[in-house]
């Protein structure tokens, strides 16, 4: 009985971790205003122990006030403006030359 209690918490662990993880990488702008909505209802606790977990949960861009457009982006998203790249003059085509028949 004890080690089907222990299974079942560790796929519920390993399902948990999943999809926090899923959540993060397929959707940070999402992910960054959940973890950013959950560090200011945490900051406007009465508990100092959760107003600061909630100052450290601040997502960095929410932090600094730097987001999207502001130049400070996280460049996850793909909707930042690229940077601009500078040409470079050692950059050669390459060209491929048929074998000569034998």
């Amino acid at each position: 009985m004890s080690y089907a209690i222990f299974q079942s918490f560790a796929i519920a662990l390993i399902l948990a971790w999943s999809l926090w993880f899923a959540a993060r990488r397929l959707f940070p702008r999402s992910y960054r205003a959940a973890q950013a909505q959950l560090a200011r209802w945490l900051a406007a606790s009465s508990i100092s122990a959760l107003r600061t977990l909630g100052a450290k949960l601040t997502p960095h861009q929410v932090a600094s006030g730097a987001g999207c457009g502001s130049g400070g982006g996280c460049s996850s998203c793909g909707t930042c403006a690229p940077a601009t790249t500078a040409v470079r003059d050692d950059v050669h085509p390459l060209v491929f030359h048929p074998r000569a028949k034998r």
